[in-house]
């Protein structure tokens, strides 16, 4: 079905390289990043397929779909990546039919395509995204805490500084210790392929306490030409320390350097907590409501 409407409305079935074509025009979300793309294809038995519109000669966007509609389940159990916004690689003035299902586009697409929704009465899925700014009192009291940290030893380092195997460890350690969950060997071998093949996409630091870490966040990053897309996926920290309230520190720190990292090039942030779960992410995010093909 999702092939022939596709037929009818103009996409045609294209090769990776045309979808690196067309993201390299117009970026889309992490997920969508052809890194992201093809690490995940090669290990989930090139499960991708890819299509392109095109009003010669020029490209209008481009999307990936799925040959397993079982795909999904079989990313999320295996590999630990966001698809909570989707942004596929489409030109901001395009109006197009959009073919493939999805419950989670990004409202960037809310003036793409002639068949999807972003009403709340019609799609209630929602996605939380850190503030552009803060108040000056939240300021002095992140400010305050990294002070508090530091005194009692802490330490804030860059991820890019641990290897891939550490980051491993140091991500099931902390995450066991907050969430009282233990990863298999499996998970554990899953974790490294994404930290060794995808490295170039790993974002933000690892706290520690007299040289023993105490809070990280597995944080993926794509560049996008009109914005930068950080998709915070998961973490811990070690409850001993939560006096010290290194989770919020960790999550100031972070984010803060995106938002530096994104001035600099002159983009926008677009930093994802997810889905609005937590009560906590009503302090650091605005709620944006995400789209629903309806037919």
């Amino acid at each position: 079905m999702e092939k022939l409407k596709s037929l009818f409305s103009g996409w045609k079935e294209c090769s990776f390289e045309q979808y690196k074509e067309a993201h390299a025009l117009f970026g889309g979300c992490t997920l969508a990043h052809p890194n992201i793309i093809k690490f995940l294809d090669k290990h989930l038995d090139e499960q991708f397929c890819f299509y392109i519109k095109k009003t010669d000669p020029a490209i209008q966007g481009a999307y990936f779909s799925f040959k397993n509609n079982k795909l999904i389940e079989k990313m999320q159990s295996r590999y630990p990546v966001s698809y909570d916004e989707i942004i596929f690689p489409i030109a901001a003035d395009a109006k197009l039919f959009l073919p493939v299902k999805s419950k989670r586009l990004s409202v960037i697409h809310k003036n793409n395509f002639i068949n999807t929704s972003f009403h709340s009465l019609l799609s209630k899925r929602k996605v939380c995204l850190i503030k552009d700014s803060f108040s000056y009192k939240t300021r002095r009291n992140r400010s305050n805490e990294i002070n508090k940290f530091r005194r009692a030893g802490g330490e804030i380092r860059p991820s890019s500084e641990f290897s891939a195997e550490d980051l491993v460890d140091i991500y099931i350690d902390l995450y066991q210790k907050r969430w009282d969950y233990s990863h298999s060997e499996e998970q554990k071998k899953h974790l490294l392929e994404i930290y060794t093949e995808l490295r170039e996409h790993i974002f933000g630091n690892v706290l520690l306490i007299n040289g023993k870490p105490c809070a990280y966040d597995l944080v993926l990053w794509a560049d996008s030409p009109k914005w930068v897309s950080f998709d915070a996926i998961n973490g811990g920290y070690d409850p001993e320390y939560a006096h010290l309230s290194v989770g919020s520190i960790l999550m100031w720190v972070n984010t803060q350097e995106a938002k530096a990292l994104c001035q600099q090039r002159d983009k926008t942030m677009r930093y994802s907590l997810g889905n609005p779960t937590l009560e906590y992410k009503s302090r650091w995010c605005e709620t944006l409501p995400l789209g629903k093909v309806i037919f």
